[in-house]
């Protein structure tokens, strides 16, 4: 059997991704082999076989100047005929994610059910051919959607959110210690997600004006919180200026006809995202869609000016490479310091679709992604569907594969309007969220509260993961534990910046050590109900420690 270990020094250094250029050390250790070869392999081209120098007693090793071109290589040892398994090697260019990113503190906004504002009037949404739509009158009905025989939603519900509301709530929200607010689609849109983007130039009237927009971003600065938006640019709505399916926009699409894909071998006659109708995918590489993005004026640095930090890409996999680097490439020339955050559902480093190997992570596109492999991991574990060692593995696989800046910049979430609510995956034990939520501070990466995660609120997936904020009768116990956990971020650099050494003890104890010159911090959480002595310390039983 031949030995290797990837995230042991005597094996392998440097530790997991490396620049462009660098050398790596590669070893491995087979008793009696008299010779030994290293395998690379690329995801496209012929694979490279390098001699290793023995070093005795079996062990064999090789220094490998990796690319000047970033990519992303594999690399396995043979001898006769055995051959181990492949290891992973991320070949980046180093690009800087701006401190305030993961300095940070996030918190995501559903618009239409975070806060109506103090003097807010009801209004029905404009009556439109298409889908229905109506208000709710009432701020603590239950969410729910109408739904037709087949199971599609036939009225969109509206509960009045709007950015005067976020505006005067940022009080309670820089109490709990957030310092950015990523918003959910802000743009006109027939439904009440906004996924279905009807004018990129323009607010949704039902959630406000330009006006409150500048107003919010202004206010949010005072506070020194910072505004990223949800730019949807895979598909538009069909009820949109651009597609104008049901001719609410006085025949404007004709336009913009080559922005689409039609055709009889299209059920609907158009390509639609997923088959959904409602929602006709974008040809992105049509020169006056990229213009209409990414130019001087474009949408990406259009509401940079007006007081935008930064945008996260929807369906991020379905956005081809040129266009996410022209988005960066407009944005960074509006402003450095902005931020551009991925929808990536998988490990970003190595993520393949539509036949072709991402380049997210290699120097030229995302600063970050919402990392759902940390969700996966953790609410698993503590779900008791795996043990401590393999949530640490998986966990370790991404710190494996990450450059250290896209690492420190994952945006640590457990819940999202794509996903049940927390509290309700862990069958309504507090506990359990309090340990999910303590990870998300402690290890590697941006912190992300979801509304009203902090609040006790519940619910499965869509719609029922998008309620309205509970304002005056949500679990205040909670919130000031997150008033707590970002407190203890605040003034604990090592959870910031600190290197990190994941560490698991027995099944159920599982955390890490956070580390620099200066000292270092051991953070863990024990599933467990009997307390449990471990790395020097006492995790008490069903709960966490930071010492």
């Amino acid at each position: 059997m031949i030995v290797h270990e990837s995230r042991n020094s005597a094996f392998r250094r440097p530790f997991g991704a490396a620049e462009a250029g660098t050398e790596v050390y590669l070893a491995a250790e087979k008793a009696g082999a008299p010779d030994m070869t290293l395998r690379l392999h690329p995801f496209t081209g012929e694979d490279t076989l390098l001699p290793m120098v023995s070093e005795g007693g079996g062990r064999f090793s090789v220094t490998v100047t990796l690319p000047e071109t970033p990519c992303v290589l594999w690399y396995s040892f043979h001898t006769g005929d055995d051959e181990t398994c492949a290891w992973q090697i991320t070949v980046y260019k180093k690009a800087a994610v701006p401190d305030w990113w993961k300095d940070g503190v996030v918190y995501q906004i559903f618009p239409d059910r975070f806060a109506r504002e103090r003097d807010w009037t009801p209004h029905e949404p404009e009556k439109r051919r298409g889908t229905h739509r109506f208000l709710v009158r009432d701020w603590d009905t239950p969410v729910f959607y109408p739904r037709a025989e087949n199971g599609d939603v036939s009225s969109w519900p509206f509960w009045g959110g709007t950015l005067r509301g976020i505006e005067e709530k940022l009080p309670y929200l820089a109490s709990l210690g957030v310092t950015v607010l990523y918003l959910n689609p802000i743009f006109e849109a027939a439904s009440n997600h906004r996924y279905d983007t009807a004018d990129y130039t323009r607010i949704d009237p039902l959630l406000g004006k330009k006006k409150d927009f500048e107003s919010l971003c202004e206010a949010a600065r005072k506070r020194g919180i910072r505004i990223v938006l949800d730019g949807v640019f895979n598909h538009t709505g069909a009820d949109s200026v651009y597609f104008d399916k049901f001719g609410n926009y006085d025949g404007t699409a004709e336009k913009y006809r080559s922005w689409f894909r039609f055709g009889e071998q299209y059920r609907h006659g158009y390509e639609c995202w997923w088959d959904v109708p409602d929602l006709p995918n974008v040809e992105e590489n049509d020169p006056s869609f990229r213009e209409f993005l990414c130019g001087e004026d474009g949408v990406v640095r259009r509401w940079l000016r007006r007081g935008a930090s930064g945008w996260r890409l929807d369906v991020a996999d379905e956005l081809p490479d040129s266009l996410i680097r022209d988005i960066r490439a407009a944005m960074k020339a509006e402003k450095e310091d902005s931020l551009l955050l991925g929808e990536v559902w998988e490990d970003a480093s190595n993520k393949v679709s539509y036949g072709a190997l991402r380049e997210y992570f290699l120097g030229s596109e995302l600063d970050a992604t919402m990392h759902y492999p940390f969700r996966t991991a953790v609410l698993d574990f503590l779900q008791g569907k795996i043990n401590a060692q393999t949530a640490c593995d998986a966990l370790w696989a991404i710190q494996e594969h990450y450059p250290k800046e896209n690492l420190y910049a994952a945006l640590n979430l457990i819940g999202s309007h794509d996903r049940a609510r927390a509290l309700t995956v862990l069958d309504g034990d507090t506990n359990a969220l309090k340990m999910a939520m303590f990870l998300q501070f402690a290890l590697p990466g941006v912190p992300c509260i979801y509304y009203g995660d902090e609040a006790g609120m519940t619910g499965g997936t869509d719609p029922y993961n998008r309620g309205s904020f509970p304002w005056g009768h949500g679990d205040a116990s909670l919130t000031d534990f997150v008033r707590s956990l970002t407190a203890m971020y605040q003034e604990t650099p090592l959870l910031r910046r600190g290197e990190c050494e994941l560490l698991f003890f027995g099944e159920n104890v599982l955390g890490c050590r956070r580390f620099d010159e200066t000292g270092s911090v051991i953070a863990l959480i024990n599933r467990g109900e009997e307390d449990a002595e471990c790395f020097g310390v006492t995790v008490p039983g069903r709960g966490y420690i930071l010492e």
